[in-house]
């Protein structure tokens, strides 16, 4: 009987490993994007950024994170920029739809106005993609690259074919967690890259700690820490409403 059990474990851990390498290019960045769906949370960033004449820039902001996966509207995040002296932060709310679309809105820290970002270029120094991916993105061409290794772990290397040039992801196929970003212009040229490192599961959810973005158009380079991560529930969801002034 015990050697009947354990032939029948092996045939499902085998054919759960044939499921896994079956999965398409859409289906794996699927999963990466997805990965921390329903997990409200909270957490702190250190953003240090220095642009081509060296200069050094720090930012701390704070991202919180409400699911509602059963409605329309089923992912909301707020940003809030800590002030830097008297200098007031400014707030970012991103809305993400089950369609696939983004709304996002930035509250002016002099005036307090209320400005839409919806289908606009941010003029942010800091590349937040690895805070969150649009699913939009599944609406693009993919397709598989050779696997590579990255950080030591084996991963499947997903191509995204945008409009305005390609997006590589590395991704490891056991818990899709994507280790590595770059992206490159229509002729193929990178533009930018994304590394990650010290990688962290003091919370039941695998994260990295750091990030690192090498623009080499701008010659510039952005390193990103989390200095705190919780999973939280949110008992003040107006915090994700936009204040609009009636």
């Amino acid at each position: 009987m015990l050697k009947y059990i354990q032939s029948i474990s092996i045939f499902l851990i085998m054919q759960s490993a044939i499921y896994a390498n079956e999965l398409s290019a859409n289906e794996t960045l699927e999963k990466a994007i997805k990965r921390i769906d329903g997990i409200d949370h909270e957490m702190q960033i250190e953003i240090k950024s220095k642009d081509k004449n060296n200069k050094l820039e720090k930012t701390n902001l704070q991202i919180s994170v409400l699911w509602q996966l059963d409605q329309e509207k089923y992912k909301l995040i707020h940003i809030k920029e800590k002030p830097k002296g008297k200098k007031k932060g400014r707030q970012l709310w991103v809305h993400t739809y089950k369609d696939g679309k983004e709304k996002k809105w930035i509250r002016m820290p002099r005036s307090g106005k209320i400005k839409d970002l919806t289908g606009k270029k941010s003029s942010q120094k800091v590349d937040l993609s690895s805070i969150t991916m649009p699913l939009s993105l599944l609406k693009k061409d993919l397709s598989f690259l050779e696997d590579d290794i990255i950080n030591g772990i084996s991963c499947k290397v997903v191509k995204v074919k945008k409009k305005t040039g390609y997006i590589h992801f590395w991704i490891d196929p056991i818990d899709y967690i994507v280790h590595k970003k770059q992206f490159f212009d229509k002729e193929n040229k990178l533009e930018k890259e994304v590394l990650y490192s010290e990688l962290s599961d003091s919370s039941d959810l695998k994260f990295y700690t750091q990030e690192i973005i090498k623009n080499k158009k701008k010659n510039s380079i952005v390193e990103i820490f989390v200095t705190d991560f919780r999973q939280k529930t949110h008992e003040d969801v107006n915090l994700f409403n936009i204040p609009f002034k009636k």
